[in-house]
């Protein structure tokens, strides 16, 4: 497993690890999440963290790694994996310092020509015991020799039990930069054009341990999702990411010395008045290529000026 967090201990049940400020900074820079939350303990503590703010899809990341271990553990031959669809619910964002018990099970199995097909539900749980993040990814393994399903399941079956419902949202009130109450659905958010290049990618890669079939996807998805906490302004406010790849696509294409162009743009497709969130749907386009079939967010605002309001004091500062 690449070292995004330090393992502190494995069994077969579950892995238990600790999320460090260096990766965080790391994580960030690498996606292009710049957000002062994400790099400087003072903007971190003046949203109420006692540590470092990772990115939404640091998670995200962390987890493919369990799951190819997983499939590595299960399969006779050098698994290829593509993600396909992503959901990951957030009660708060991970934070410098956390230790995490990482669960994983398969709800879904099945397996045709040289491919597996997974459906893998995962959660990360404090060391208090309560959920921090769950999520669901639909993994699309191909093998060079036949990986039996029930190899798949048995390899999960000793895994913790996991909440079927998202985690509960903590008591802390979002610091968003939106004024919630002046948002109207079909409301387009900011376009965003930037230029990403194989050098890029590959540090990316380098940084997160994915492969050079995996990186892509998950770099546009850390690309989105920091696109909508830069219009947030507080990269806590995102409660649940969910994500399918477009068809035949499996992640921009960057040749070596070559730069291509990204276009981001995002749209309100729903409001909740009384639970103050709302669906952003996200578009992201290569050279105009459309690279998700499906992408969208579902952010949490403040009750009003006085909730906003994050805590005064910085926290002790969480282990570096």
């Amino acid at each position: 497993m690449n070292d995004l967090v330090t393992p502190l201990s494995r069994n077969g049940s579950s892995t238990r690890c600790v999320v460090r400020s260096a990766k965080i900074r790391e994580f960030a820079r690498a996606v292009r999440n710049f957000h002062p939350a994400h790099l400087r303990e003072d903007a971190a503590y003046r949203l109420g963290f006692s540590g470092l703010v990772a990115p939404p899809t640091f998670p995200a990341v962390f987890l493919g790694h369990v799951h190819r271990e997983l499939l590595d553990a299960a399969c006779t031959g050098a698994p290829r994996v593509l993600h396909a669809d992503h959901v990951l619910d957030s009660a708060r964002p991970l934070v410098a310092g956390d230790q995490l018990d990482c669960r994983v099970r398969v709800e879904s199995s099945r397996y045709f020509s040289d491919y597996e097909v997974l459906t893998i539900r995962s959660a990360l749980v404090d060391q208090d015991g309560r959920s921090l993040q769950t999520g669901t990814t639909t993994l699309l393994g191909r093998v060079r020799t036949a990986c039996a399903v029930s190899a798949v399941e048995e390899v999960f079956a000793d895994r913790g039990s996991i909440e079927s419902t998202p985690p509960s949202a903590t008591d802390r009130m979002p610091c968003t930069a939106v004024d919630f109450d002046s948002l109207g659905v079909g409301d387009e958010l900011p376009v965003q054009l930037l230029e990403v290049s194989a050098a890029e990618l590959a540090e990316y890669a380098a940084v997160t341990g994915l492969s050079s079939a995996e990186a892509p996807g998950m770099y546009e998805l850390g690309l989105a999702t920091g696109y909508l906490t830069d219009w947030l302004g507080d990269p806590a406010a995102i409660a649940r990411l969910r994500t399918q790849v477009a068809p035949g696509v499996h992640g921009m294409r960057v040749r070596p010395g070559q730069r291509v162009r990204l276009a981001l743009r995002g749209r309100v497709t729903g409001l909740d008045r009384r639970h103050r969130t709302a669906s952003l749907g996200v578009d992201l386009r290569c050279e105009g290529r459309r690279m998700f079939g499906y992408a969208a967010a579902e952010a949490r605002f403040a009750h009003d000026a006085y909730d906003a309001t994050p805590p005064a004091g910085a926290p002790q500062s969480a282990d570096r």
